[in-house]
This record gives structure tokens, C-alpha cells and sequence, in this order.
């Protein structure tokens, strides 16, 4: 990982995504024959501006093979889309994609939410320095009288920025992101937990290292980060988004998807996944939820900083041109080596930003296959376009 300190801004370039840094192992490139190809039209729609064949090929037969619903796929380059293109699995798919499209982000959220962190930080409306609790003015613990290690309240923006808040889910085990319905039965309520709750309940938990020293990727981190950023620019982390960067990128549909209730408008229909559980949400219901409508312990308008947003792909071009995609800070004029993947219950995201000036984004709406026999196949067909835009 290379980070760079100037004027006080941080700017982290790695590639690295929710799954963790490093050790995929990659199962060979995703097939392009013509042939399979051909019997994977007949089922996937594609609809778009731009020409690429052989990654529509690959796109299509990933879907195929993989029971993928939706998906979107755009690059662009020199700051232009060039291609842009919707996917949609005719018969499976509930919705049909087009390039406006909404899908759930997951922790492409948090690109959204360095971004905004970037234009207070250099409007000096926060320090990187400044002690990220004590700034929230949320320094009580819950439970009332928990005991907390005081270098708890020594974490800065900056350590939360660097994923060096000094929790570390690897060796807790404990990720509260994903765990909001086991807080709030924690806490004995019968209401959803609060993102004041969720991080007073976290200020109790240990420590696994010093805070400013060790890298541990950290989702609750972009969560106080969201709230950062509320706090800083005197609005919602919603109106934020919509009244400032929106508007400054010219895209106008970054929303918070809801985690359960009618989809946003322009959102799939559906979001992807095998699995239920208790509900985050409705904390005294017995019925079991499906885990992207809150079975796995995740509320996206408490986690909306690190995971909750939803928007297009060619939204996501729009933010690259302007931002860079891991970290705090701007591209350079000869162009970025840096990536970003998401997933979260029904929801895989990928973005990156090549050195060769080509930046792309891939959205789909599920990660059934990451259970099945070949968990690697999103990452698979990354890697195919990742060769394919730096080579062409």
C-alpha cells in the first residue's frame, strides 16, 4: 500500500476491496468463445451506448453461468464514457437495466463518502488530526458505565480514514456493521438501533491494536465517517450527497437504497442472495428475513457512509474523473493505479481506476455465487477487463 501526506489531506492508492487485501486466488480467465457466447444472447439484453464485443461476450456468459439478474458495465477515458452498458437476464431478472439504473453500492458507499471528506477537508470545515469522537461529541459508552480503553478517544479522522481506527473484525470477529440486530437485543430494545447507539455500544469494545498504527479494513470506520461529514457540512448525509456532490459531478442519483420497503425509483426491483435471518429492523419479529432486507444484521440509513448508497455505473465514472477511487484525494493528470470492490448481501460492485487513463465500473445485483463452486468468478471476469482495457 503506498500513502501519500500533503498539506494535510491523505490520499491512499491500493487495490483492495471489502474481501480484504490480497491472496484471491484467481481461477483462470471467465470464456470468450463465440459459441457460448451466441447461447448466452438469446438470454441476456444488452442495451448501451459504445462497442465491445468481447466484453460483451464475457459479461454475458458471467451472467449466464452465474444466475446473474442485472448488471452494468461503462468505462471511460481521458474523463469521456466511451462505452456504457446494461445487462439484463430475460426471465430472471425482475426489472430490466438500463444505463440509469440503480444498484446497492456496498462499499463503493465509501468512495462517495472519502469524496466528500476530501472538499471539508480542504475547505479546513475539519482536521485530519481532529480526535473523531470527541468531534461527534459522542464520547458516553452503551451500556451506561462500560468500561472504555481511553486510546479510544485518541482515534482521528485520519486513523478512520486509513483503516487504522485500531478494531480489527479479523481478530474480533465482531464486525458491528453487520451486526445491528445483535445491538439492539444487546441493548433490550425493540426498535431498530441508532447510529448515535450502534457507535456508543462500539465504544466499549476492545482494542486489538494501538489506534494510528496497524491497517485492519474497518467498516465501521466510513459509518462515523458518514456521520463526519454530516456533521461538518450542517445537513444529512443524504442531502450532502444530493445537494453538493450530485450537483458538483452532475449526476443527480446517489441515494441511500432502503433496506426494506419499496425500492428507490430507477432501483432494481430486487437484490440477490440465498440466505435469511432475524431482521435488523424488526427486532421483535420472529419471520426470517432475507439478508439484504436486513437478515444479515445490516441497515443501510445507519451504515449509509460505508455501504448504503445506491446509483449507476456511469455515476461512478463521473465520481473517478474528479476523485480517486481508495482514499482521500484527487487523480493525477497521468492517470490513477487504484480499485475499489464492494459486496454485501445481493450486491457486488467493482471500480478502478487504470494507469493507462481508463477508469470503469461493474454493478451487479446479487453474490449467490460467491457461496457456490466458483466464488471467484466476479473477481474473475474483473481481472478479463481489467487486460482487456489496459491492452486495448
Amino acid at each position: 500500500m503506498r500513502v501519500a501526506l500533503a498539506g494535510g489531506i491523505l490520499a491512499c492508492v491500493v487495490a483492495c476491496g471489502q474481501r480484504g487485501e490480497g491472496g484471491i486466488p484467481f481461477a483462470g480467465p471467465p470464456s470468450t468463445d463465440a459459441a457460448g457466447f451466441a447461447d448466452a444472447q438469446r438470454t441476456i439484453a444488452v442495451r448501451g451506448i459504445g462497442s465491445d464485443a468481447k466484453l460483451d461476450r464475457v459479461v454475458a456468459q458471467f451472467m449466464k453461468h452465474n444466475a446473474v439478474p442485472n448488471a452494468e458495465l461503462a468505462f471511460s477515458q481521458g474523463g469521456k464514457i466511451v462505452f456504457s452498458h446494461a445487462y439484463t437476464y430475460r426471465g430472471l431478472a425482475k426489472s430490466t437495466t438500463t444505463r440509469s439504473t440503480l444498484i446497492r453500492l456496498a462499499s463503493l458507499s465509501k468512495a462517495w463518502t472519502s469524496a466528500a471528506l476530501y472538499d471539508l477537508l480542504t475547505a479546513k470545515k475539519i482536521s485530519p488530526r481532529e480526535k473523531v469522537f470527541h468531534y461527534l461529541g459522542i464520547t458516553k459508552p452503551l451500556p451506561v458505565g462500560a468500561p472504555v480503553d481511553p486510546r479510544v478517544y485518541d482515534i482521528t479522522i485520519e486513523d478512520m480514514i486509513q483503516h487504522k481506527s485500531g478494531w480489527d473484525d479479523t481478530v474480533s470477529h465482531y464486525d458491528p456493521t453487520f451486526s445491528m440486530r445483535r445491538t439492539a437485543k444487546a441493548l433490550g430494545l425493540t426498535r431498530p438501533i441508532t447510529q448515535v447507539e450502534e457507535v456508543r455500544y462500539q465504544l466499549h469494545q476492545p482494542l486489538q491494536e494501538k489506534p494510528g498504527t496497524t491497517y485492519a479494513y474497518c467498516n465501521f470506520c466510513y459509518t462515523v465517517l458518514g456521520m463526519v461529514v454530516a456533521k461538518a457540512s450542517g445537513m444529512t448525509y443524504q442531502d450532502y450527497m444530493t445537494n453538493v456532490l450530485d450537483k458538483e459531478l452532475g449526476v443527480g442519483n446517489v441515494l441511500i437504497s432502503p433496506t426494506v420497503g419499496a425500492r428507490l425509483r430507477g432501483e432494481v426491483a430486487h437484490y440477490y442472495n440465498p440466505y435469511f435471518g432475524g431482521s435488523a429492523v424488526y427486532i421483535t419479529s420472529k419471520k426470517l428475513w432475507g439478508w439484504p432486507y436486513s437478515g444479515d444484521g445490516l441497515i443501510n440509513e445507519v451504515a449509509e457512509g460505508a455501504g448504503g448508497l445506491a446509483t449507476s455505473a456511469d455515476s461512478m465514472l463521473a465520481l473517478m474523473n474528479r476523485y480517486i477511487i481508495w482514499g482521500v484525494g484527487t487523480p493525477p493528470p497521468y492517470g490513477e493505479d487504484a480499485a475499489r470492490e464492494g459486496e454485501m448481501p445481493g450486491a457486488n460492485t467493482f471500480a478502478e481506476q487504470l494507469r493507462n487513463g481508463v477508469n470503469f465500473s461493474f454493478l451487479v445485483n446479487t453474490n449467490t455465487y460467491a457461496y457456490g463452486s466458483n466464488p471467484y468468478a466476479f473477481l474473475n471476469l474483473i481481472r478479463f477487463i481489467e487486460v482487456s482495457l489496459l491492452t486495448s
